[in-house]
């Protein structure tokens, strides 16, 4: 077996100053590029920030998502970093639909502020469709 030592001495080196490190000399904003988000990417993440709360179900798997009746479901409108979205909604049979439409306004707000950075003006949530709560397992006759 061979014994491997090290010839030199290391020691921690500091890495060299970036030209923008300080971020006070930046080129302008319109020649370091842009971010684009489409708005499909904020009707999504809204889809999937709606289906979070407690209460809304997704439904349309099968024949009714080939004939639209897919929830939640959303629409979104985005210009100047800012966002309008329109949300329809399922909700389990029987919770309340105000209080459950009012915490998926508030969650999807909230969710594409903090993800897709884009400043929310307006969530708008149309419960489209209440169903019955995951089904009860019933008693056989034995």
């Amino acid at each position: 077996m061979s014994d491997v030592t090290a010839t030199e001495e290391t020691r921690p080196v500091a890495a060299p100053a970036s030209d923008h490190a300080s971020g006070n000399d930046l080129p302008e904003p319109g020649r370091r590029g842009r971010l684009d988000i489409a708005e499909r990417v904020v009707e999504r993440v809204a889809v999937i920030a709606a289906a979070e709360v407690e209460g809304v179900r997704r439904v349309g798997s099968g024949l009714e998502g080939i004939v639209g009746r897919q929830y939640p479901k959303a629409t979104a409108q985005v210009a100047g970093g800012r966002a309008r979205v329109r949300l329809d909604i399922a909700v389990a049979w029987p919770v309340p639909l105000g209080r459950t439409a009012g915490a998926v306004r508030d969650h999807v707000g909230a969710r594409l502020e903090s993800l897709v950075g884009l400043t929310v003006d307006a969530v708008d949530v149309t419960v489209a469709s209440v169903v019955p709560d995951a089904p009860r397992e019933q008693r056989r006759v034995q």
